[in-house]
């Protein structure tokens, strides 16, 4: 049996998804992000999934999101780019809470989310080589491209952007994962996006993972595409999220 418990993490609103016999025992800890104008119980499917493998699940609430829900900014992008800064800023406290706990496993650590989790896993792989395996699910590690796409299509429809929008996100280039792939640094990573998806184009994770595989630092990168699928996860794909991280995690 699966349990749920509900707590902060100093001001951050998690959800701790975990077998009913682990809670008090050290187990591999996964820390998965849900996505744009989502919530952490949107992703309790997944959690469910993943702590049916033994396997103690975090999931938070973004900033701007869940019970910290905030009007978005007109400007376009803005509020997103705040809601995954927000991520990578929290998640060392997040890590830090269990480790302090003594409720990590030989310090096996996963990260993975949906959409705009996806970008904020991506992220997290430039600056945390603690992390033990991920997954970037319907998402994209070229944030600075997805930051240009986003300004381009403002542009043609007419809405306000300002001059210095990219200064004002000028972080986003310390983060982006595929300005430096190198530091995948050989780990386990697993990418999945639907060839039809309107909302993050297939190719600008798909793009990269053809520009990548070859490396040494990426043997253990793979890639599954969802074949005419848009920016939907199904049941099946949970299952294998899951399996990846025991996998891994094991």
């Amino acid at each position: 049996m699966v349990k749920i418990y509900q707590h902060l993490i100093q001001d951050v609103p998690i959800l701790e998804v975990v077998s009913n016999n682990g809670i008090h025992k050290p187990l591999p800890l996964v820390i998965f992000y849900h996505g744009w104008r989502s919530s952490k119980e949107l992703v309790l499917t997944q959690a469910r999934k993943l702590a049916q493998k033994n396997i103690r699940v975090i999931l938070p609430d973004a900033m701007n999101h869940g019970q910290r829900l905030t009007d978005i900014s007109s400007i376009p992008s803005f509020t997103f780019w705040d809601s995954i800064q927000g991520n990578l800023a929290e998640f060392a406290l997040i890590r830090d809470y269990y480790n302090d706990q003594k409720l990590i496993k030989d310090q096996k650590i996963g990260v993975g989310g949906y959409s705009m989790g996806g970008m904020t896993t991506g992220a997290l792989l430039t600056a945390h080589p603690e992390i033990t395996a991920a997954t970037i699910i319907m998402g994209t590690p070229d944030l600075s491209g997805y930051a240009r796409l986003v300004r381009t299509n403002a542009l043609q429809r007419n809405i306000y952007i300002p001059d210095d929008l990219e200064r004002l996100t000028s972080w986003i280039a310390n983060y982006d994962l595929s300005l430096q792939p190198e530091k995948i640094a050989g780990r386990p990573l697993l990418f999945w996006h639907g060839t039809n998806d309107r909302r993050i184009p297939y190719t600008m994770s798909k793009g990269f993972f053809d520009r990548v595989h070859g490396e040494d630092y990426a043997q253990q990168v793979a890639f599954i595409t969802g074949y005419k699928a848009g920016h939907l996860v199904e049941t099946r794909l949970m299952d294998k999220i899951a399996n990846f991280f025991e996998y891994y995690l094991e």
